[in-house]
């Protein structure tokens, strides 16, 4: 936790971000670095009933933060998509409730 899902990244820019981000996240969030879940999502952009070029979508589910923390958090994410060439990058927060999040491990 925080569990970060890209839509619009290819499978071989997440192998090559995921380090580096992990590094500027765990930062940045406080947090050590496995804390940080990844999950790419592969997925088809249409427009007017016709295939089109996508745009990466970012969304970080994670329990509360402070806005600073949330702004510079979004900047990363931003400028990383923006370093892979991509001119639009939408990045979304979900706020988890802590009552309401369990994780289960054997």
């Amino acid at each position: 936790m925080p569990q970060i899902t890209v839509k619009g990244f290819t499978d071989q820019q997440m192998k090559t971000v995921t380090p580096v981000l992990s590094q500027k996240l765990s930062t940045a969030i406080g947090c050590p670095e496995d804390w940080l879940i990844f999950e790419l999502v592969p997925t088809t952009f249409y427009a007017g009933g016709q295939q089109t070029a996508g745009f990466p979508i970012i969304e970080v589910s994670w329990f509360d933060r402070a806005d600073e923390v949330r702004e510079e958090v979004a900047a990363i994410l931003r400028d990383t998509a923006f370093e892979l060439g991509y001119t639009l990058v939408q990045v979304i927060f979900t706020t988890l409730q802590p009552d309401r999040f369990y994780e289960f491990e054997v």
